[in-house]
């Protein structure tokens, strides 16, 4: 299985860096967003806090500084610190914002969010979600929104009579397989040069985003919203709402996609935030991620695998990462402890003359995919010179967590009712200069300019 995830990680480096798989895309020009004489969609931006009193003027200041003017800012807030007093104090009579405090975390982030939904305007076409540890640049509603105004390629006022019926009557199919959400890079480098950690998970985050997710676009498989920097249509939203799960992006996600839904990722965009400083806020954040994560793969295999409204490229995609994702860490100790007791016993056919150069090129196949994916994501970013020190941390960083994930993938595989949700504190702690991510020309050579619904 090991290898099988390797050969899957240079497949996804060889695709990526060959620029095929699409048409050029060098007409991305946010500020040329074309709406067709319409005014500017509403926006809705939701952020979800508890306890940000280290990064809640930072998240506030990039929110309410855009450049674009038809949409709000709606914070939903259950802090137990000063993050209240704050927002109450210097953004409560901001025309574009609306702060709602709850005394309890029903549902943690989704039953935020699901108060995020109650007290949005109905006017919004769209939602725009992020965590408060990010810094969203000022055009980012103008990047989005490209992917959804300038994809609309039906011309529902060309309609003569005689065409009429025929809409109506595939008017709800259409539905079905249009573009539900688009997902952006979550940029972790705000605090990139804090520590070894920081600096490993920068490239950990460099590799997955900028070449793993870039190959599932490009190969049109299966895609993830990933909790933060997305958009996502209002009435789907209002129609599916969120789950209270620890993973609720990852729920959304198997939801939408059960009903012929589809979610897009775009490298293009991007939003600055901060890596978990300490080995023990990444431990907390990633079991839960684990244990959510699997959960939701026991609870909707058997609906994904026989939803008529998924791709075989898709459920493959679904099978042979989604659903194994975290319980690699698992396999990996299993393998491990066999692997050096077949070593240690040296007995029977464990110990054949084939067996051990078989499994030490095994090892040393996995080893070096996922440094290289790392390596390849900074290559494409421009940051191996700055960046490349965080290789060798980010293995370190895959080991360290392996028996954590292990034990929580099976406990969400096996427990009947998903854990409590443990937030990951942000100090609000910068070391990088925030600058404009210029990625290299290979990666708009492989984005399609035109995008199917």
């Amino acid at each position: 299985m090991f290898f099988l995830y390797a050969v899957r990680y240079y497949i996804s480096i060889v695709v990526v860096l060959s620029g095929k798989g699409g048409n050029n895309f060098n007409n991305h020009n946010a500020n040329k967003l074309n709406f067709n004489n319409k005014k500017e969609p509403f926006v809705s931006i939701h952020l979800p806090m508890y306890n940000e009193k280290n990064v809640v003027e930072r998240i506030m200041k990039a929110c309410t500084s855009l450049d674009y003017t038809n949409y709000e800012i709606i914070i939903v807030d259950d802090s137990t610190d000063e993050t209240f007093q704050i927002l109450n104090k210097n953004w409560n009579s901001h025309p574009k914002v609306k702060i709602v405090h709850r005394e309890e975390r029903k549902g943690f982030k989704g039953g935020a969010l699901n108060e995020a939904l109650r007290h949005m305007n109905p006017k919004a076409e769209y939602v725009l979600v992020f965590d408060a540890d990010f810094i969203p640049p000022p055009d980012i509603i103008q990047r989005f929104l490209w992917y959804f105004e300038n994809s609309n390629y039906r011309n529902r006022n060309q309609r003569n009579e005689d065409e009429a019926d025929i809409f109506e009557r595939v008017e709800d199919w259409y539905k079905k397989i249009e573009t539900a959400a688009a997902q952006g890079y979550q940029w972790h480098m705000l605090n990139a040069g804090e520590n070894w950690l920081t600096r490993g998970i920068r490239v950990e985050y460099s590799g997955n985003y900028m070449i793993e997710r870039t190959c599932q676009e490009v190969l049109g498989s299966m895609k993830m919203i990933a909790g933060s920097v997305f958009m996502v249509k209002a009435s789907v939203l209002k129609k599916y709402g969120w789950s209270t799960s620890l993973t609720e992006d990852w729920e959304l996600t198997l939801r939408l996609y059960m009903d012929g839904y589809k979610v897009i990722y775009t490298p293009l965009i991007q939003a600055p935030a901060e890596c978990p400083s300490t080995i023990r806020r990444l431990v907390r954040q990633r079991c839960r991620w684990a244990e959510g994560h699997t959960f939701n793969v026991k609870k909707y295999f058997g609906r994904v695998l026989k939803s008529p409204r998924l791709s075989g490229m898709e459920k493959f995609e679904f099978v042979s990462n989604y659903a194994l994702y975290y319980l690699q860490p698992l396999l990996f100790c299993v393998g491990m402890f066999f692997w050096f007791l077949s070593e240690w016993t040296r007995r029977g056919l464990l110990f054949s003359w084939w067996v051990p150069p078989f499994g030490w090129a095994l090892v040393l196949t996995n080893l070096f995919s996922l440094p290289l994916m790392g390596l390849a994501g900074l290559f494409l970013e421009r940051s191996v010179k700055k960046s490349a020190t965080g290789i060798l941390s980010f293995v370190i960083i895959s080991f360290v967590l392996a028996p954590f994930q292990a034990y929580y993938s099976l406990k969400g595989l096996f427990e009947r009712k998903e854990g409590r949700w443990i937030r990951t504190f942000k100090t609000g702690k910068i070391t990088e200069a925030i600058i404009r991510l210029k990625l290299r020309k290979i990666i708009r050579a492989i984005t399609p300019r035109k995008r199917r619904k």
